[in-house]
């Protein structure tokens, strides 16, 4: 690799199921920037199926864009760059088109050891084909035996993911489970397919494990996911699961090899890359955690960091491009509940069928943008809900939220950069994450993200420059206050004051179940100062306000989000409708 001193350009392309990206980090007068972004259709599927030559239209339109030629006459791409301005120094890949890897999960007790593996799964591009839970360590009933066999051989699995047992602890109970899995193995190899065995349990049993499997199946042994009641270690799991779906997934995508021997590193999965971002910011502030909200066309990422620990949640089967199973999950009517208007559920299906026959399209009118708005509503609501129970204990909360205290919340996806306004892409992360206290939402409108956090792996500097230059958009400063507001419907709840660093000042007096929005434009210095009522919580304790907080004006300004938490909607249909459209109202949506 050429040495960082020589690094003064940089590629990052991301091969997604949908589009393809490209884009360019060059240094300028010492400082790395952001210089340019083309996006293509990705080319895996018939009748090109090969990935490189929707990523090399994607660096045709980038070198259009940046003046710079990137591709050799034979269609590579230019590497290093030359005394010319033409090529780069760097170029690193990421991808998100390959299927998921189908996996069942068995383990001795739903609470420990299966919840352990669960969340090292959803951590990485995987679909949770089933899930084996031995509760009674005593039951040996043939039947039974027989079931879980039954359930692993209807998966057809890529990857028998199985825990059981604390270090020294249950041992026959484990054992049973890699029996089940290397019998239902067996069967499944006479079908053409042969999954993989991933034992995280108990350490000691590892020479009885292998001893039983034999020859039988491929096995892999790694650290116990949870080596003790207390203790959870996934990043073992973690990391070969994500091996596997680079090794087995990835390594299927038409032409990715191509791409990938451009690439200074091996390909990165695109959700972990986006990752990277969230925990580096979360070093800056220890006391708060980082969120990174990723919606793609058919992967929902969470990224939650806490002082420089990165806890990812993955759900590969809600997109905005590929929800009709996610449809039925969710049901329709917790789609519909975030429309203005109303929408039948046929209608709605309609929409969702046609979207997964057509991913690329985008919506034709304001009815099937906001359908497309509810839907990424719901999709990161559902990541979430599996996200948090991967969280550590003890993050700075609030007593009375589900949610951590983060500061920025980052959005990333194209039903978000791509909202023709603001007001849009802001509600849409206010009521899907529901964030509390005081943060600033953070949108990733050129789609960034996933580039800057590969970039990384090459030069950490390009990517902390890139970011600091405005490789993030500020989308407002959010106050979302905790406590008895609902009860209180109609009172002022709190006081809000600006003094703007330029001269004068603006006050307001928010009322609970309000919405408002403060003007702050961008780059805009001043001082917040907030006093809130007696049980109101933004923070700082029930009714403490503290000092005056600076802060810098952003796209929207201050949105103060006395809506209360959790969020509630009206029952009544007609009601409802009104209360969303009152809310688009607030912020110019």
């Amino acid at each position: 690799m050429a040495q960082e001193a020589h690094i003064d350009s940089l590629i990052a392309i991301d091969i997604g199921t949908v589009s393809t990206k490209a884009v360019l980090i060059a240094r300028v007068e010492g400082v790395y920037r952001f210089i340019a972004r083309a996006t293509s259709s990705t080319t895996i599927e018939v009748p090109w199926a090969d990935a490189s030559i929707g990523a090399r239209h994607a660096l045709e339109k980038l070198s259009v864009a940046a003046g710079r030629p990137l591709l050799e006459e034979h269609g590579d791409l230019i590497m290093p760059e030359r005394p010319n301005g033409a090529g780069v120094d760097v170029c690193v890949v990421t991808a998100s088109a390959g299927q998921p890897l189908r996996v069942v999960l068995a383990g001795l007790a739903g609470e420990w050891s299966l919840e352990s593996l669960r969340h090292a799964a959803l951590g990485t591009y995987t679909s949770i084909e089933s899930e084996i839970a031995l509760a009674g360590f005593r039951q040996r009933d043939r039947s039974i035996a027989d079931d879980r066999i039954q359930r692993i051989y209807d998966s057809r699995p890529d990857v028998i993911c199985i825990s059981g047992g604390t270090d020294g602890g249950a041992e026959r109970s484990a054992l049973e489970l890699v029996e089940a899995a290397k019998i239902a193995t067996r069967f499944l190899e006479a079908t053409g397919t042969k999954p993989r065995l991933l034992f995280a349990g108990n350490a000691s049993l590892k020479p009885r494990v292998a001893e039983a499997v034999g020859n039988q199946a491929e096995l892999l042994q790694i650290d116990n996911v949870r080596p003790t009641l207390e203790t959870e270690s996934i990043g073992p799991a973690q990391t070969e699961l994500e091996v596997m779906y680079a090794q087995h997934k990835m390594a299927n995508i038409a032409g990715l090899s191509t791409i990938g021997s451009w690439s200074t590193f091996p390909v990165l999965p695109s959700a972990r890359a986006f990752g990277h971002v969230a925990q580096y910011l979360s070093t800056e502030n220890p006391k708060m955690g980082v969120l990174g909200v990723d919606v793609g066309s058919s992967t929902t990422a969470i990224a939650a960091a806490f002082n420089g620990q990165l806890y990812m949640t993955l759900r590969t089967d809600i997109g905005t491009s590929f929800g009709v199973r996610f449809l039925r999950e969710v049901g329709w009517e917790n789609i519909a509940r975030w429309l203005e208007f109303e929408v039948s559920e046929g209608d709605l299906r309609a929409f969702v069928v046609n979207k997964e026959l057509r991913p690329t399209t985008i919506p034709q009118d304001i009815h099937e943008l906001r359908i497309e708005q509810a839907l990424a509503r719901e999709a990161i609501r559902a990541a979430l809900r599996v996200a948090r129970s991967g969280w550590p204990p003890g993050t700075p909360r609030f007593s009375d939220s589900s949610i951590p205290l983060f500061q920025p919340i980052i959005g990333s996806g194209g039903v978000l950069s791509n909202a023709p306004r603001p007001g849009q892409a802001a509600l849409l992360l206010l009521d899907a994450v529901e964030p509390v206290g005081v943060t600033t939402l953070v949108l990733d409108v050129y789609g960034l993200g996933t580039a800057l956090g590969a970039a990384a792996m090459a030069q950490p500097l390009a990517s902390v420059q890139a970011l600091d230059q405005g490789g993030l958009l500020e989308l407002a400063t959010i106050i979302a206050p905790t406590g008895p507001v609902r009860s209180r419907a109609g009172e002022v709840v709190m006081s809000v004051k600006i003094s703007y660093e330029s001269g004068g000042t603006i006050e307001d007096e928010i009322k609970a179940g309000s919405l408002s929005v403060l003007p702050l434009s961008l780059g805009q210095k001043a001082e917040l100062q907030v006093r809130p009522r007696a049980g109101i919580d933004i923070g700082r304790g029930p009714g403490r306000g503290g000092r005056p907080i600076p802060i810098t004006g952003s796209a929207l300004g201050l949105i103060v989000d006395a809506r209360g938490r959790p969020l509630i909607l009206p029952s009544d249909a007609e009601r409802r409708r009104k209360q969303v459209e009152s809310w688009l109202w607030d912020v110019g949506a």
